[in-house]
């Protein structure tokens, strides 16, 4: 993991509004829960330590939910999702519970071995689980399986995939929880306390999902022990799943800051598709859900050269205004400029006329 990455990584759940809002919602919930676990214990005794308990089990399995989902949205490089009230349906979904497995299991061996063998036992059993965890959740996002984010052998196979720079996220994360106790410590309000908390927790998972991309991996790992380890719809359809395969690559190109490697990788990819006009509005379609869209717009600007090449003017103005709406600063490559002019022109696209005009004068 590069410096440049490392730091954009840092700065990801702050800079991003959904992220950040959906860090102060549950920021504000967790807050509101303890309050209310307070208040009812001390008014209503043990139906009031009842309905904490309840209202907890709604928040946490919910919180995990959206953390699972940030962690696929940056190993997909798509856009984080917003935090909705479907978070809390227990209907489905019940894989991306095991991170509470974790935390249980973590709390428990803690508590038993401070009590029964030694303090420096049990602090040492949770700097253990802290390093396994990011790696743990990386197979639970892949293979989707509870049981596999627990298998040992998965979650090694996971160390050595994403090599040394998985070092990184624990070790970041726990910087953050340290401070997050300094503040506590040093008497900081309850709210930047709990926002820091969780900031950590979002670092662990987004952090983790940005390793995956980075490294390609998050669709190609296979794991030992799981006969489906990408999930049906990539198995029911091999050619989806070779093209996905590609992407993966290129947007590891793509987030090195290599656009020329990303392109030139997908350009060959395309060369070997039996349909390559299916096959480029695949990628451009798939490329617009990442968090820039500048890689596909990249794309469109060198289809578009196929396109008035092979004199396809519809398909040219078609493409034009569709990059238009995703960036109204979109313009042609210096190079088809006129090309495309003369396009918009024979089809009285007089708006698209005006736009490239200005280019032309400016």
């Amino acid at each position: 993991m590069t410096a440049r990455l490392l730091f954009r990584e840092l700065g990801y759940p702050l800079t991003n509004a959904v992220v950040l809002s959906a860090i102060v919602t549950f920021s504000l919930l967790v807050i509101v829960t303890v309050w209310l676990l307070a208040m009812l214990s001390r008014a209503s005794g043990m139906l009031g330590v009842l309905l904490g308990v309840f209202l907890g089990i709604m928040l946490l399995p919910a919180l995990f939910r959206y953390l699972l989902m940030l962690l696929e949205a940056r190993a997909y490089g798509r856009t984080p999702p917003v935090a909705s009230l479907e978070l809390f349906s227990f209907v489905e979904n019940f894989w991306t519970l095991a991170p509470l497995v974790i935390i249980a299991l973590s709390i428990w061996g803690g508590y038993w071995l401070d009590r029964n063998v030694s303090p420096w036992v049990a602090q040492a059993f949770s700097v253990l689980l802290l390093a396994i965890t990011p790696a743990s959740l990386a197979v639970l996002a892949i293979t989707q399986s509870a049981a596999q984010a627990l298998n040992p052998a998965a979650v090694s196979r996971m160390f050595r995939v994403l090599g040394w720079s998985y070092s990184v996220v624990p070790a970041l994360v726990a910087v953050v929880f340290f401070l997050a106790s300094r503040l506590a410590d040093a008497g900081a309000p309850t709210l930047v306390r709990t926002a820091i908390v969780l900031y950590g927790a979002v670092l662990a998972f987004t952090l983790t999902g940005a390793l995956l991309h980075a490294n390609g991996v998050k669709i190609s790992l296979s794991v030992e022990g799981v006969a489906e380890g990408v999930g049906d719809e990539e198995d029911k359809d091999p050619q989806t799943h070779a093209r996905s395969q590609v992407l993966n690559h290129a947007y590891g190109f793509f987030s090195r800051d290599n656009r020329a490697g990303a392109l030139a990788h997908i350009r060959s990819a395309l060369r070997d598709e039996t349909d390559a006009d299916t096959a480029y509005y695949w990628y451009f379609t798939e490329m617009l859900k990442w968090e820039s869209k500048d890689a596909a717009l990249m794309l469109a600007q060198t289809r578009l050269t196929e396109l008035l090449r092979e004199e396809r003017g519809v398909e040219a103005v078609k493409l034009i205004s569709r990059c238009l709406l995703e960036n109204p600063r979109f313009r042609p490559l210096p190079g088809d400029l006129d090309a495309a002019l003369q396009v918009a022109a024979r089809l009285d696209r007089d708006d698209l006329v005006r736009t490239l005009e200005s280019t032309l004068e400016s």
